[in-house]
């Protein structure tokens, strides 16, 4: 029986767009869960590949094609996880998500809105390479209670801190949590910002934020 998890994150890792496609339609043809076939095999090669890129082990070409790659299985997924959406009358919570200014990353970005969607948020994803202002500006403009916002690039990161400082000049922090994540970041991180959580995964952002608005 074909080991679809490994055969997609290897899939990944050698860039190969096209396997990538046909792996994740076989293997959701055969039954293998989306969201194992997310979490444990899309989404751990792009972790592992942004932790090659930062090691300066891979080149950007390098990382954007994985990203290229992983996004095609990705899409795939999301659709499946979305046919599944339980519809609600109102959401169970505005979220406004995004990756920071200077990271094109928005594969684990991606997920996440996929997987919140999927539980019947609202979320307003404002895009990759976004500024600090275009973060608490859709969170003022939406009046969200979360904003989640995603770094990959160590380079980038110091943009979370930026996101902070904004939300405390603009008055809304104390009706906003913000939760980070992102190959660059850590808890440490998220606690020397000011951040309110660290996710280390889009599934456990999914906890963290379900945790937060009582869906748990």
């Amino acid at each position: 029986m074909v080991d679809y998890i490994s055969s997609v994150k290897e899939a990944v890792l050698d860039y190969d767009e096209t396997s990538v496609k046909k792996l994740v339609n076989e293997a959701i043809e055969q039954g293998v869960d989306a969201l194992q076939l997310m979490n444990e095999g899309l989404s751990k090669a792009i972790v592992e590949v942004g932790d090659k890129f930062g090691e300066g082990k891979i080149f950007l070409v390098e990382l954007m094609l994985a990203a290229k790659a992983c996004a095609a299985g990705t899409d795939i997924v999301k659709k499946r996880i979305l046919e599944s959406k339980i519809q609600a009358d109102e959401p169970k919570g505005v979220i406004v998500i995004g990756t920071v200014e200077g990271d094109i990353h928005n594969i684990g970005k991606d997920i996440l809105v996929a997987l919140l969607e999927a539980s019947g948020f609202q979320v307003h994803d404002i895009g990759v390479d976004q500024p600090a202002g275009s973060f608490v500006g859709k969170a003022i403009e939406t009046k969200a209670r979360i904003l989640a916002s995603s770094a990959l690039l160590t380079t980038s990161r110091p943009q979370q801190k930026v996101i902070e400082d904004n939300l405390k000049a603009s008055e809304i922090r104390s009706n906003v949590k913000t939760i980070i994540g992102g190959a660059a970041t850590d808890a440490n991180w998220a606690k020397e910002i000011g951040a309110d959580y660290y996710g280390v995964s889009a599934t456990e952002g999914v906890r963290i934020i379900r945790r937060h608005f009582g869906t748990s």
